[in-house]
């Protein structure tokens, strides 16, 4: 928009200097085929643009007329960098001096240190809009950087957290399982020891109520501790823990997409399914990467363990085969193993 205003008032002082023509025929041609020529330059590519300026620098020694229309060419010569035209025009206006008025002189003149004056501004005017456009772009960048990070030290935050309350979990779950449960188990052998022992039948009532509140106190606390250490199962973080120690042999991939209600039977089932086929990686796969993932369907668990080295065959006589597929029938589930020259591979699908 800006080189269409700048065209525009260079085009003023052009079709002022056609005016000192008696005949406005010729000018208005040279006008009209000169605008055409110059959107022509503006608008296609390079190639096109040189060929439409090369025309109008060579129009100007065909017709004295075209001559008057120089500032509208210069400010295009200007834009794209080219010289030469500008000085073969220039050379024209030279040529056919004597044919000009002073008036047509002068305001070529002025007409060509204006389309200058437009070019430069406007030059520097883009120059700006592209600096100001990468800086934008940078602190775009940078503002999307510093939100990864701020969201990744968010994870980190919340992981140690739960982290943390997991261990606090497990340590109270010990404390109770340790102090209050071997207290309380100790007091029902003690009841019990009593009612054996017990001669008299009117206290038998007694003993016998007192142990069924210590049985039904012993069952809610075994239920309490063991909701705490379900609830502090991390699988992701117990998968990782089990990944470290081979990382320098493979290039192990995860990919975790499930929610934290997991029941504790399957977290630890798709654990020890984990734990068994890294395991037959180290000791049997020549290859280097192994890819693993556990994925939470509507209906089902899916867990998938590959490596890519070599197995023709898969031997049934191995324990570990065995103690997979035990695990997923346990879980109700179904375990598909399978080898070929691409790598070994284990799938385990368990519905919800």
């Amino acid at each position: 928009m800006n080189r269409l205003i700048d065209k525009a008032a260079v085009l003023l002082l052009c079709i002022a200097a056609l005016i000192g023509y008696e005949d406005f025929d010729v000018p208005v041609i040279a006008l009209l085929v000169t605008i055409a020529l110059s959107a022509i330059s503006q608008s296609f590519s390079a190639r096109v643009s040189i060929v439409s300026e090369m025309i109008m620098a060579v129009l100007c020694f065909a017709e004295p007329v075209f001559c008057c229309m120089i500032p509208l060419m210069i400010y295009d010569f200007l834009r794209d960098k080219r010289p030469w035209f500008m000085i073969l025009s220039v050379i024209s206006v030279i040529v056919y001096a004597g044919s000009f008025s002073t008036i047509q002189i002068m305001l070529l003149i002025c007409g060509a240190f204006i389309a200058f004056i437009l070019w430069r501004n406007t030059a520097r005017l883009e120059e700006a809009e592209k600096k100001l456009i990468l800086t934008r772009d940078d602190s775009e960048e940078v503002n999307l950087l510093l939100q990864q990070k701020n969201k990744q030290l968010r994870e980190n935050q919340d992981n140690e957290i739960k982290l943390a309350t997991m261990k606090e979990r497990n340590r109270i779950a010990r404390e109770i399982h340790d102090n209050v449960g071997h207290m309380l188990t100790r007091s029902i052998l003690q009841v019990g020891a009593l009612i054996i022992i017990n001669k008299d039948e009117a206290q038998r009532e007694s003993l016998l109520s007192l142990k069924e509140t210590l049985d039904s106190a012993m069952t809610s606390i075994r239920n309490s501790v063991h909701k705490l250490h379900d609830d502090s199962i991390d699988l992701k973080l117990a998968v990782n823990d089990a990944v470290k120690p081979i990382r320098e042999s493979f290039n192990v991939e995860c990919d975790f997409d499930f929610s934290e209600s997991m029941p504790k039977k399957v977290k630890l089932g798709f654990l020890g399914i984990i734990k068994e086929c890294l395991s037959n990686a180290v000791k049997h796969s020549n290859g280097d990467r192994i890819k693993l993932s556990i994925i939470e369907h509507p209906g089902f668990y899916k867990l998938e363990v590959s490596d890519n080295g070599k197995c023709e065959k898969i031997s049934d006589s191995g324990i570990g085969l065995s103690t997979m597929r035990e695990r997923a029938e346990d879980l109700r589930g179904i375990i598909n193993i399978s080898a070929s020259e691409k790598g070994f591979g284990v799938v385990v699908s368990i519905p919800k």
